[in-house]
């Protein structure tokens, strides 16, 4: 058995009187530090990523909303910001949420989790807050922007959970889509049925904007004069500050 230093006995004795410094004891330490990182997954829905039984391209409509929130945070930040565009499909079933989720977040309970997702993204979206919740991940802020998935029709033409979601989100903000002069985006919406709820969201409302404008719905004042960007980037920025 290795003999204890001099220095060690020393120390030994200092902490036995309470004493927290001990000089004689120069040896290094070290000292696990906890690196602060934030993943926001945006999720868009039908048509976003890929095409949807139809003979267009993508829309890439969430990312309108994704490209705004960098705009919130210094260089400094941004370098613990992570920021993943997925699809609905990507978060639907174990498989897809390993592939695709589990491979950013690698296990850490500790990291700061955003979700904003978009027509279906946003329907899979909060099912995936609960899913992540129940793994022992705890994701702090939820946007839905516009979320669709209430009808029987999109649910079995669609990969979508077939049970309405109940987020386990800290935060959440719902914003649905209330045009005052609709279009073809608005018609689709409609058939697959927006979700709307009457309790839940820390902040539910409507505003003017078509289904597809993602970004314009994500950027709308919702509380004060801040936008649903505003506040889920002002929480983020306070976490990486504290």
């Amino acid at each position: 058995m290795e003999a204890e230093s001099p220095a060690s006995q020393a120390c030994n004795k200092l902490a036995a009187s309470h004493e927290l410094t001990c000089k004689s004891d120069q040896s290094v330490k070290t000292v696990a530090v906890s690196v602060k990182k934030i993943v926001v997954f945006f999720i868009g829905g039908a048509g976003d990523k890929e095409q949807y039984y139809q003979d267009q391209p993508p829309h890439h409509n969430v990312t309108a909303a994704q490209v705004l929130l960098p705009k919130k945070f210094s260089d400094a930040q941004l370098t613990k910001l992570q920021s993943v565009y997925l699809s609905y499909k990507d978060v639907r079933g174990k498989k897809d949420i390993d592939k695709y989720v589990h491979r950013h977040l690698k296990g850490d309970k500790s990291i700061y989790i955003s979700i904003v997702g978009h027509s279906l993204g946003g329907w899979n979206g909060a099912h995936l807050a609960a899913i992540l919740k129940e793994q022992g991940y705890t994701v702090k802020s939820l946007v839905t922007l516009d979320p669709v998935g209430g009808g029987l029709g999109v649910w079995l033409i669609s990969d979508i959970y077939a049970t309405t979601p109940k987020p386990g989100a800290e935060y959440w903000i719902n914003i649905l889509a209330a045009p005052s002069k609709p279009n073809q985006s608005d018609d689709v919406a409609d058939m697959g049925e927006r979700w709307k709820m009457s309790s839940g969201p820390d902040i539910n409302l409507s505003v003017d904007a078509n289904h597809e404008d993602a970004g314009k719905m994500f950027k709308a004042v919702a509380l004060g004069e801040q936008s649903a960007r505003d506040l889920i980037a002002e929480r983020m920025i306070k976490y990486l500050e504290s």
